[in-house]
């Protein structure tokens, strides 16, 4: 059929020419344009805010193309209202049947990631997929579309069998969703159900008004019910809003209130263009419904975060007195661990001197019995000793009382001493204890001489204690582009795990593998080892390949400039 052919029909059935495909006087009700330009208002900058503040979002990126199509086919179904064109009118009627199970096959994989937090299976997706295959083959042909119906006025066409076999496919993804929600209720604690109910009813919700309006207007002719149904997105937000306000889903900053206001205006403006009083009617009560129900949650919401606020600012002030006499407590706890190691300090000073005198022979020949547990007295009192010692030196720092004595001095050399002094413990242990160096700047360092022996010492000592066959080797080395110099102490023994890695320099904590090699300990001499290395400008960290597996510990300075 011609444009010529069509003029009769044209004149006869007053027929207007088209603006912009959907501004025409063909369109006999202003409801008309309102039910099909507020709700993408509504449901199209709401899905583009969540998706420019949480674009990584999946959630977001479904429901702003689940919006997309729902636009496009208010566009195209707006067009059937507006045009006379038969062409037109079949094309675009052909397009909403196309796009209606594309609506549906992605609100089915929203529903399923609002829902469970993950994508569809494979399985799911190939099922729904195959449903839409008939569509795609048969969309051009007369099982979409038979033909252009010229006996009355109202610009329809007469569908084919491929429409109703569509609205079987929106049945069956609503009742899936249905399914996906029933499981996800049986499964979960009742804060999720709620969730995963609120999200449900709002898809099922969008999902069924837009089915029955569509199936009763074909199954009617009467494609003025359909309008309605497309009021099914402005719930679907409605409880989205809810969802944002209660559980704070998609992540966003957008405020319920906000949208609140929005929706409201946009409903209430849209009643400007209506000029039926049964239109006014039902958009006031559409309008006055979907207020009620989000401002009660809303309220409800509010409430809570206010009761919610009073108990964080209650708590805050609880918190605040605690920390108050936490602070006190831990001072006291530094003036005691001060004094008590002070205290003991004086009889260890006379058990080392006594020991000493008594393996020397200050006192006469003694049996070798004797000498023997005078031997593990000393030994247990120079643990003892460096124990005590870890504790005054964490008092100091903790208390702000370490001083630093600073100097010039080369630190290749001090380390060089200390392994020579470790050596005789060593080497009765079974172990090789070596020392190399390669310093091209004269490893000249400026600070406390006597902490940066003890921390070597203690590095050395534990790597001795923690080794119980093999080797520990001793390297001195500058970097001279990061002006540095670094002693490394590596040894075979027990190893450890990233994990204890990763804690090794905290207060009072040990590898775990550690008691199954040496059960003294503090824990402490690698803590205080740390903080000095720091207050003097340096670093100290370790590493280790795994348990059993040895470990190295680097210990680094500046280079004097």
């Amino acid at each position: 059929m011609t444009p010529s052919d069509l003029l009769p029909y044209q004149t006869f059935c007053e027929w207007t020419d088209t603006t912009l495909l959907v501004i025409s006087e063909n369109v006999f009700d202003p409801l008309i344009y309102y039910s099909h330009i507020v709700p993408v208002l509504i449901a199209l900058p709401f899905a583009f805010l969540i998706l420019i503040q949480r674009f990584e979002s999946r959630l977001g990126q479904l429901l702003f193309l689940l919006t997309i199509l729902f636009s496009l086919w208010s566009f195209f179904d707006l067009i059937l209202w507006a045009h006379a064109d038969p062409a037109i009118i079949m094309f675009f009627w052909s397009m909403l049947i196309l796009i209606e199970p594309l609506i549906y096959f992605t609100a089915f994989f929203f529903a399923h990631y609002a829902i469970y937090e993950e994508s569809p299976p494979s399985w799911s997706i190939v099922l729904l997929s195959l449903g839409i295959l008939p569509i795609l083959v048969l969309l051009p042909t007369t099982a979409a579309i038979e033909s252009f119906n010229l006996t009355n006025c109202w610009r329809e066409v007469t569908e084919g069998p491929l429409v109703f076999y569509g609205y079987l496919y929106q049945v069956f993804v609503v009742f899936a969703i249905f399914l996906l929600a029933a499981i996800k209720q049986w499964r979960s604690p009742s804060r999720i159900r709620i969730r995963s109910i609120l999200f449900a009813l709002g898809v099922i919700g969008f999902l069924f008004t837009f089915s029955s309006g569509n199936i009763i207007g074909s199954l009617a002719e009467d494609w003025t019910i359909g309008q309605y149904g497309i009021f099914g997105m402005p719930v679907l937000i409605a409880f989205l809003a809810v969802l944002i306000a209660r559980y704070h889903v998609f992540n966003t900053k957008i405020l319920t209130a906000e949208m609140l206001i929005g929706l409201v205006s946009i409903l209430t403006a849209g009643i400007i263009f209506l000029q039926s009083l049964q239109a006014v009617r039902t958009v006031s009560v559409m309008t006055l419904i979907l207020v009620l129900c989000i401002g009660t949650v809303l309220v409800r919401s509010i409430r809570t975060e206010i009761k919610q606020r009073e108990e964080i600012e209650r708590l805050a002030g609880s918190l605040k007195a605690a920390n108050v006499r936490l602070k006190e407590l831990d001072k006291m706890k530094s003036e005691f661990v001060s004094i008590a190691s002070h205290q003991l300090r004086s009889p260890l000073t006379s058990i080392r001197g006594y020991t000493s005198m008594l393996l020397e022979g200050s006192f006469g020949k003694l049996p070798q019995k004797a000498i023997e547990a005078i031997q593990r007295i000393q030994e247990s009192s120079r643990y003892m000793a460096l124990s005590v010692e870890d504790y005054l030196n964490v008092s100091r720092i903790e208390a702000g009382n370490m001083k630093y004595e600073r100097a010039h001095f080369n630190i290749r050399e001090q380390a060089e001493k200390v392994v020579d002094e470790i050596r005789p413990t060593a080497t009765k242990r079974g172990l090789v204890l070596m020392f190399g160096a390669k310093c091209d700047s004269g490893c000249m360092v400026n600070a406390d001489i006597g902490k940066v022996r003890q921390v070597i010492l203690n590095v050395i000592d534990n790597a001795v204690k923690y080794t119980e066959r093999g080797s520990v080797d001793v390297t001195a080395h500058d970097n001279l582009q990061k002006k540095t110099v670094t002693i490394s102490v590596k040894d075979s023994g027990v190893g450890m795990s990233a994990e204890s890695l990763e804690a090794l320099f905290d207060k009072f904590v040990r590898a775990k593998n550690a008691n199954s090699v040496n059960v003294t300990g503090t824990g402490l001499g690698l803590y205080v080892a740390k903080r000095m290395i720091e207050e003097m400008g340096g670093r100290i960290w370790a590493e280790s390949e795994g348990e059993g597996k040895g470990s190295t510990f680097h210990i680094e300075l500046p280079l004097v400039q």
